[in-house]
Formats: structure tokens, sequence, C-alpha cells
């Protein structure tokens, strides 16, 4: 014989109506509008050997909304970004060719092949890393690099810059 009581608890009516959990898109047009003029910067150095330069020499980005970026202060953000993203969630980006393309913009000197194989290899992760992130997410290390940014540019009053972690 079957249990009266079980039937009863099987028939017995849910109280809490049920509510889908709100999905997030992926985030692949901001890691393409952020990704994408690296990527022209690799496929230039393979194709040419150059880069795009203003008119004092310094290499240059050309942002997908079309303004002349620093290169080396471009890179820079771009890997302060992932380095916060790869502390915060505990997790190992390949950053080495990013780097060294950063050193090679800011202090003028060639870049090596290895440099450009590494990065055509490590681009792809990190463009999965920052499409696969959350949105909240991506804009908080973005203002995090902001501050960050912005605190290294201090400037005291006798017009001298303040070593890090110093204040003025």
């Amino acid at each position: 014989m079957s249990n009266p009581h079980r039937k009863a608890r099987r028939a017995k009516a849910r109280n809490k109506p049920y509510r889908p959990k709100p999905s997030e898109p992926p985030m692949l047009v901001g890691s393409h509008l952020v990704l994408s003029p690296l990527e022209h910067m690799v496929e230039q150095l393979e194709r040419d050997g150059t880069l795009d330069t203003d008119e004092r020499g310094t290499p240059i980005v050309i942002g997908r909304d079309g303004r002349e970026y620093d290169a080396a202060g471009a890179l820079e953000g771009v890997l302060w970004h992932f380095e916060m993203m790869s502390i915060r969630h505990g997790v190992t980006l390949p950053l080495d060719g990013l780097r060294e393309l950063m050193i090679a913009c800011r202090y003028l000197v060639p870049v090596q092949s290895g440099t450009i194989a590494k990065l055509r290899a490590d681009l792809p992760v990190l463009r999965r890393a920052m499409a696969t992130g959350s949105r909240v997410d991506q804009i908080d290390l973005l203002q995090q690099c902001r501050i960050k940014a912005a605190l290294e540019n201090i400037v005291t009053p006798d017009g001298g810059r303040c070593p890090p972690g110093s204040r003025p």
C-alpha cells in the first residue's frame, strides 16, 4: 500500500514562482573594440615591420573612434586591465608578449619576431578572457585603470612628478 501523506506532498503546489536568472550576453563587442587596434598593430608589424607614428616619431594607435593615442600608454592601460583581472579572478593570463610590445613602443626599440609570435598566440586567449568577463566587472576594471593612471600622473606644485606611493 502506498502512503497517503506521500501522495499529498507530491500534489502540493509550489509556493515560490519560477523566475529565470537574467543572463548576461558575452562582451564580444567590447573586447573587439579594445583589442582590434592591438591586433591591427600586430598585423602591421608582420606585414611591414613598422608601426604608425606621429610627427615626432612616437608610435601611435588609431582607436576605433578614429583618434590617435600614444601606443605605449594605450598598451600599458590594456596591460593594467589584464593584470588586475588576473589578480582579481586568480587566473594566469599570457601577458609577456603584450609587455614586450609596450616596452618596445615606450623606448623605441625594434620589436622582435618572438614578441610577434607570442602576441599571435596570446591575443585569442586575452580576447576570450575579456569577452567572457561580466560587464560590471569589466567596467570596474576600467575605472580602476583610470584611477591608477590619474595617480601616476600627479604633478607636484613645483612641476615635478610624485614618485609612486608618495603624496604631493
